[in-house]
């Protein structure tokens, strides 16, 4: 029989899981908002942003809900064993959780759908491997739906399923406890099948890529790190028994689904937007590499006679070299003065896996990339650049009509 004060609504300290839920919640809840943000920005700014994009921004705001829900639970008694709690705030903490539930099968099935959109994406042209994307969306879908239905229908009217009282007054009538742990035991399988399904498809996807190894190593970690998800929803799987014994510290065995649920849907958020955040990486590399070749003396010195001209030099930009605007910005680079002479060097960086190499003498290549070519074609293309010195009246009208350009 529970000594607490029957007027209490909320847990005096958070102790023990409760305090855990809200802990975790609230970690896993700001990495995930600024790594799904971020990705948001990357995608937007590249004018790429689409499905998979907002059903992960989504999942994204639902998670976050989802995440003052469950700290609400906690204070009302969520992960607190029985003792602790009078009746109100029995009744409060599962009304919390079915909530919570309700909102955690939205994001979740949205979080998954939004991969499965991104690998149907990747892999436009391989006819079996977009059939296996399709089936897992599917049952992703299915089993979001087939949950939340259930969820809705458990008891009638839903107030039965957190104020008991109804049922033993005869105004409510709910399905038995079997039926609740045979639908969180279904659910449960299905995202632990789902979960490796996200995981090993896009690792058949990266094996048959030619790509370096260092790259492959370095997806290899990000794919397991998602595998983590599924990890979480194992752990949380015993809990599920609890539902048989709703007089048995039930708050606290429910807590324990809450915080690991939460926990999977923060790796779900964070791995599913990693792979969108590359192109980020790979131009801050790049201009990481571009400053510091042009911090080395790569850096064009345009020859000019005019002395009033020299303090102008980080203005002139010719073919092949990055502008190096001080105190001022500019999103389109080209001449600033086109009669100027000098020696300008080229840096050439990839687009495509964000990596280079540098050919020898003849153009041979080194070993690993004639593997990387091996059953491929292989295409050269030649260029020649003529120059042509402008006489002195020629110069200065370009001069005149570049400047009058930029202006």
């Amino acid at each position: 029989m529970s000594v607490v004060d029957p007027s209490q609504s909320h847990v005096p300290v958070l102790k023990d899981k409760g305090l855990a839920i809200v802990a975790v919640s609230v970690a896993g809840g700001t990495l995930s908002a600024a790594t799904v943000l971020l990705r948001t920005w990357v995608r937007v700014n590249s004018r790429a942003f689409g499905l998979d994009d907002g059903l992960m921004l989504g999942g994204l705001i639902l998670y976050i809900t989802g995440i003052g829900l469950a700290c609400e639970g906690a204070r009302a008694g969520l992960g607190t064993r029985d003792a602790e709690l009078n009746d109100k705030m029995q009744m409060n903490s599962r009304m919390w959780q079915l909530i919570w539930l309700l909102l955690y099968t939205w994001c979740l099935g949205m979080i998954k759908s939004s991969i499965c959109v991104t690998l149907l994406r990747i892999a436009e042209a391989r006819k079996y491997f977009r059939v296996c994307v399709y089936v897992l969306l599917v049952m992703t879908v299915a089993s979001w739906l087939i949950t939340f239905a259930g969820l809705i229908v458990l008891c009638r009217p839903i107030q039965a399923n957190w104020d008991t009282s109804l049922v033993a007054k005869g105004q409510a009538s709910c399905f038995p406890a079997g039926v609740i742990v045979a639908l969180g035991y279904i659910s449960t399988t299905i995202a632990i099948f789902t979960d490796m399904a996200c995981a090993a498809l896009p690792a058949f996807l990266l094996w048959r890529m030619q790509m370096v190894w260092r790259n492959k190593i370095l997806c290899g970690l990000l794919l397991s790190f998602g595998s983590l998800a599924c990890i979480s929803t194992m752990i949380r799987a015993p809990s599920i028994e609890s539902y048989r014994n709703p007089t048995e510290n039930l708050p606290y065995h429910v807590g324990n689904i809450v915080l690991w649920s939460n926990v999977e849907s923060a790796i779900g958020l964070i791995a599913g937007s990693i792979p969108s955040l590359r192109i980020l990486f790979v131009r801050m590399r790049m201009n990481s590499d571009s400053d510091n070749y042009l911090g080395a003396g790569g850096r064009s010195e345009p020859k000019n006679n005019n002395n009033n001209n020299n303090n102008n030099n980080s203005d002139i930009v010719t073919i092949g070299s990055a502008p190096n605007f001080r105190g001022s910005r500019s999103r389109g680079r080209g001449y600033r003065s086109p009669t100027e002479t000098g020696l300008s060097t080229t840096t050439i960086f990839a687009q495509g896996e964000g990596d280079w190499r540098r050919l020898g003498d003849g153009g041979s290549e080194d070993k690993e990339s004639q593997k990387g070519l091996a059953g491929g074609i292989r295409a050269d293309y030649s260029y020649q650049v003529e120059l042509t010195e402008l006489a002195p009246e020629e110069r200065l009208q370009s001069a005149n009509e570049a400047r009058q350009h930029v202006e």
